[in-house]
């Protein structure tokens, strides 16, 4: 829970830093930061059942604690009202819900000081059949606390099947995920609340239920609260992956060509360790939507320029072979693509011709309709043998249009 809640709360200061004036995220920052301080006083206060009576101190600093996440929920439903409401209207209404926050506040605190120290030590282990006052001090807490995160979890519930945007949409699903998981430990904390009232001790510890749920519903919350900022980001990441990917797939292909004509290329500029490093691997992430595209354009470009070369008998057998290894679709053509350019980069180098076959290429403007077919080819470059496709075939087929 403190990576955490400091993770985001690191991230929305980073964020306000260029937005400065926004009242939104200043909450959210306030939000971030409440709830950081009330986890890093729950450490301090770990170990404290352990003295009986509890030291008064420590029963202070939960106290303390307790109040922090009550205004941590409030700023995040101020962080909804600013979010949402035209100025005036969002000041109106947070003043509002901070003056519920701080009668809430004021009433569990009255309690509090209530207790007797015998009283507050088996309310902190939630003994709360001797613990009438700070059993009331934490019914006032946790009826706060349910109310808010329900409010919160149908606000962000709502908004989700309302917003456009996909990431701000995950982020309130995550959210509203929290907040659903928040409520179940209102709920069992007011149930045990409820059966000490009638003197039941139920053979379950109330803290063996409820930890886990704490520990899951804090960064499932401060999650969705953070992923419409990081979120497009990751998008962004998996998308240069994919290019990167299918940029290093058709590598094979590409410089079985550009070997042969290397006035397609185009120089993007050089890192200094050297071309086998630049053109496979292609180091620059911010260009590998400008790599990919010219790869694939240069790749058609040294194509054409082979046509002269290209036989379609040994596309025809090619096709054959395909047939007789149990190739089918996209990678049976692809295969027979690739042993006829392998054939015709030989010829090419014997500089032989083959009766001018010039096959009629449509090239498709879908770049990734075209990635995905010379993906296949590229597999296959390379491990064909053009002197096993030579056998004569009846008829002649034309290698697919693209």
């Amino acid at each position: 829970m403190a990576l955490a809640t400091a993770l985001s709360l690191g991230y929305l200061v980073r964020s306000l830093g260029t937005r400065r004036a926004n009242r939104a995220l200043r909450a959210l920052c306030g939000a971030s930061l409440a709830m950081s301080a009330s986890v890093g006083l729950g450490m301090v206060t770990a170990g404290a059942h352990l003295v009986h009576p509890i030291d008064p101190v420590k029963w202070w600093i939960s106290v303390v604690q307790h109040g922090l996440t009550m205004s941590s929920l409030y700023l995040v439903m101020a962080f909804f009202l600013f979010s949402v409401h035209p100025l005036a209207e969002a000041k109106r209404l947070a003043k509002r819900h901070g003056a519920v926050l701080l009668a809430a506040i004021a009433i569990a605190v009255a309690f509090a000081f209530m207790a007797a120290p015998a009283d507050y030590s088996a309310g902190f282990l939630a003994l709360y059949v001797d613990a009438p006052f700070s059993s009331l001090y934490l019914a006032v807490y946790a009826a706060y606390l349910g109310t808010m995160v329900l409010t919160v979890g149908l606000l962000s519930a709502r908004w989700a099947r309302l917003a456009s945007d996909p990431w701000i949409r995950r982020g309130m699903a995550v959210g509203t995920a929290g907040c659903a998981i928040g409520v179940v430990y209102s709920v069992i904390k007011v149930t045990y609340l409820l059966l000490a009232r009638f003197g039941v001790r139920p053979p379950v510890g109330e803290m063996t239920l409820t930890g886990p749920v704490i520990l899951v519903a804090v960064p499932l919350g401060f999650l969705g609260l953070t992923v419409p900022g990081w979120g497009p980001r990751l998008t962004a990441l998996i998308r240069w992956a994919r290019l990167y990917r299918a940029h290093h797939q058709l590598h094979s292909l590409w410089a079985a060509l550009t070997a042969r004509f290397p006035h397609v290329t185009m120089d993007l500029g050089s890192t200094g360790i050297g071309s086998w490093w630049d053109d496979k691997w292609a180091p620059r992430p911010r260009e590998m939507d400008l790599r990919l595209h010219l790869r694939v354009v240069q790749i058609w470009d040294a194509r054409r320029a082979l046509t002269d070369y290209c036989d379609p008998a040994e596309y025809d057998h090619a096709l054959a072979t395909a047939d007789r290894t149990g190739l089918s679709g996209d990678q049976r053509a692809a295969f027979a693509e690739a042993a006829m350019l392998t054939s015709a980069l030989e010829r090419h180098e014997r500089v032989e011709g083959a009766e001018s076959f010039h096959p009629r290429l449509e090239v498709e403007a879908d770049l990734a309709r075209n990635v995905a077919w010379l993906r296949e080819v590229s597999r296959f470059v390379g491990k064909v043998r053009p002197a096993a496709l030579s056998a004569p075939v009846e008829s002649h087929s034309r290698p697919p249009d693209r």
